[in-house]
């Protein structure tokens, strides 16, 4: 380990820009939670470019790779100010519920942390740079498509020779000759093949291992079953492209009643014109949730251990009070450890005595009434504002991709297309679909990674036709889609070649200098947590490559979905059998907890990638209210209560249980709930709890072991091993250099 005064190592480098781009990413998504976010973001919305961004890793992308788009970098700069920014301006002043108040880890949540697990990457490639290539890096190179280490190695091989090289233009050359990958270069094969199998396992981490995968799963069933598929295919058939976009702009966006009519005239002013096809399924998919919500409130209210009309009725005025109140209240609530709505009660004098299962019922009730108006919010903003932003917004946009949109057609049968989509769609929710009965569930296949990977190689020919007809058909379209990747790839070049290969790229001598201002004593400690963050990624990299070579020599399964068009000619079998088999390498056991792991099914195992375990990070390390009145802890997400209650079905008032591995990787928490629910079961609240001292020992326990439900994704060979370098502590290191870090970040997107 380096001195404290000694520059940091390229390890301890690589951990430093790992620990500071996580939490950034994180931190500025979060902060679009409040009103005025975009007042300093910067462009496109308005901002001179050359003043600092509030926001710099967001806007960095959004400006180099979301606005020059083909078609997008089109629409004039009243789309961003006047329409894009007053919708998300609006969304931020309805203050939709927050995962602390609501015990849940929401949908939203789940997709935030989603996103920021993935953003980060890009935002390291951009600021840092990619290594320039070796002197040997053009040499040809052979890929088996059984071997894990040549699949990671071909796409980091391919990102290298699209960002210094020609392969992106030799890309797009061949698929203009062919539509069969094997076709392609080994390259560009074996890249596609891990491509492909990341995807196949973001899809299941989503829809099967996620809490909230099968309400996300159940949204998306919804869309698609009201969407006119036949109307709108038969609407992409007309020859004429002016006449086609005029009919599916009518079906899509127009709006017939009276009031579109008189406002349109004059005669009134600010009538809500009603809702168009788009808003029409909006709404009806929100008000189905809706009505479920409002079905739970009654049986609640009806339930013969439900709180008093009193208690009820101050709990649902929290929802009215106002951002401040609720900000004060879920402070108090999380420094006393206190339930969110015992807080309530108590600071609006009402009584807090209840029984354990009132208070239970009073905490969902809580989170239905949040669910609702959440709902509500999302109903009056996207479907009946005025002005209409949103169907503003997509006119503007389908005015600039008018000549894509012409390219397109005349290169490829759209209609074709979009049956195939819907194919897709199809066997997608069929296969995610799971029982919602615990019983049946049990006895249920669970999809497997290896399912989805079968099912995109499924459909994948569908694709593949698609960009060769377009690479063939639609020079014109095509190349404005090549200069497009080019310029994107271009971002992740290194802009210095003073800097050395490795560590944090292009920002190694700033990251030095920062670490540099920092005092001899705040060194001796940081510098021992980047060691152990260093060798943190290391296991988790380590552990990802060896989920994708359990992947990759899984067997296949019969499930009734992936039948049919299959994979393209030479490609691997890559979808594990149904049956319930034993991977010790993803079964690690609890040191010191009672319930060991039991044997678990391919379904419960995870797919590669490292994002997952971040993801998954930081859904575990979101706050969420204590479960019990007072004597209580503050959860996090990983808690066994809050996967419970972020799996619940409204429709038919059952759990969706997690799987044996989210059972096992969450046994300790189980361990305390259980007990507390058997100490406790039929007692009141009468503010007495446990003592502090043994409290804070039960919430150490906790918390270790949402830091096992890492290890669960397959960290290491040895999760009884105690693994200090895992349960480091890294706010220090961004309580020292993360608002320098902003800076720099804000900094560097100006000069870039």
């Amino acid at each position: 380990m380096a001195s404290s005064t000694a520059p940091l190592t390229e390890p301890q480098l690589q951990a430093l820009y790992d620990i500071l781009t996580h939490d950034e990413v994180y931190a500025e998504i979060q902060d679009f939670r409040s009103p005025r976010a975009l007042e300093n973001y910067g462009p496109p919305f308005g901002q001179s470019s050359k003043e600092p961004s509030h926001y710099p890793s967001l806007q960095t992308l959004v400006s180099r790779f979301l606005v020059p788009l083909p078609g997008l970098k089109n629409v004039p700069q009243s789309f961003w100010n006047d329409q894009v920014a007053p919708l998300i301006e609006t969304l931020e002043e309805a203050e939709l519920s927050e995962s602390y108040d609501k015990g849940t880890l929401g949908i939203r949540k789940t997709l935030a942390t989603a996103i920021s697990a993935l953003v980060e990457y890009p935002v390291r490639g951009v600021f840092g740079g990619f290594d320039p290539p070796p002197a040997s890096w053009a040499d040809e190179k052979k890929y088996d498509l059984n071997n894990a280490a040549d699949l990671e190695r071909a796409f980091k091989d391919l990102m290298l020779q699209a960002v210094y090289g020609s392969a992106l233009d030799d890309m797009f050359a061949k698929t203009a000759r062919t539509d069969k990958i094997e076709d392609h270069t080994p390259e560009v094969q074996a890249a596609h093949e891990y491509i492909l199998v990341n995807l196949a396992s973001f899809m299941h981490y989503t829809l099967i291992k996620s809490p909230k995968g099968q309400q996300l799963l159940g949204l998306i069933d919804h869309i698609n079953k009201l969407l006119p598929y036949t109307m709108i295919r038969q609407t992409l058939k007309i020859g004429n492209v002016a006449s086609m976009i005029s009919a599916m702009v009518k079906v899509t966006l127009a709006k017939m009643s009276v009031a579109s009519v008189t406002n349109w005239m004059g005669f009134t002013q600010g009538s809500d014109e009603g809702m168009n096809l788009m808003q029409n399924i909006t709404s009806t998919v929100l008000h189905w949730d809706i009505r479920q919500f409002k079905n739970r409130v009654n049986q609640i209210e009806k339930s013969k251990d439900a709180p008093t009309k009193a208690q009820l009725h101050t709990v649902k005025n929290y929802l009215f009070k106002s951002r401040a109140e609720h900000e004060a209240l879920r402070e108090r609530s999380f420094q006393n450890s206190e339930s969110i709505v015992h807080v309530i009660l108590k600071n609006n004098g009402s009584s807090t005595h209840m029984s354990r299962k009132s208070h239970a019922l009073l905490l969902e009730y809580l989170t239905m009434k949040l669910s609702g108006r959440d709902r509500d919010q999302l109903n009056r903003i996207l479907c009946h504002s005025n002005p209409d932003h949103l169907t503003q917004a997509v006119r503007e946009m389908v005015s600039a991709y008018e000549p894509v949109i012409r390219s397109v057609h005349n290169a490829v049968d759209l209609s074709e297309t979009l049956y195939d989509f819907e194919i897709f769609l199809r066997d997608m929710i069929k296969l995610s679909k799971l029982p919602s009965d615990p019983d049946k569930r049990a006895q249920a296949h669970i999809p497997t990674v290896g399912d989805f990977i079968q099912l995109l190689k499924k459909h994948m020919r569908a694709s593949h036709k698609f960009m060769h007809a377009c690479a063939k058909n639609g020079p014109e379209v095509t190349k404005w889609f090549q200069d497009y990747a080019k310029h994107a790839v271009a971002q992740f070049r290194r802009r210095s070649d003073n800097e050395t290969i490795g560590g944090a790229g292009d920002l190694s001598t700033p990251l030095q200098d920062m670490w540099k201002s920092l005092q001899t004593s705040q060194q001796k400690q940081l510098v021992n947590i980047l060691d152990a963050h260093s060798q943190y990624l290391v296991k988790l990299h380590a552990a990802s490559r060896e989920r994708l070579r359990t992947v990759i020599m899984s067997p296949t399964t019969n499930h009734p979905v992936l039948k049919g068009t299959g994979s393209a000619p030479g490609s691997r079998s890559s979808s594990p059998a149904p049956t319930r088999l034993h991977h010790k390498q993803s079964e690690p056991k609890m040191t010191g907890k009672k319930n060991e792991r039991e044997t678990q099914g391919e379904g419960d195992v995870a797919g590669p990638g490292a994002y997952l375990a971040r993801w998954q990070h930081l859904l575990d390390a979101t706050w969420i209210t204590p479960g019990e009145a007072t004597g209580g802890h503050v959860r996090g997400g990983g808690f066994k209560s809050v996967v419970n209650a972020s799996g619940t079905t409204v429709e038919s008032d059952e759990t969706l249980q997690p799987t044996d591995s989210e059972s096992s990787s969450i046994a300790a928490k189980s361990d305390y709930d259980d007990q507390r629910n058997d100490a406790t079961e039929d007692s009141t609240h009468d503010g007495e709890g446990q003592s502090r001292q043994a409290q804070n020992e039960v919430d150490e326990d906790v918390f270790e072991d949402a830091r096992e439900r890492l290890d669960a994704l397959g960290l290491s060979g040895d999760e009884k091993k105690k693994q200090d370098d895992l349960r480091v502590d890294i706010q220090p290191v961004i309580e020292a250099l993360g608002k320098q870090f902003r800076e720099l970040l804000a900094q560097r997107s100006i000069e870039t």
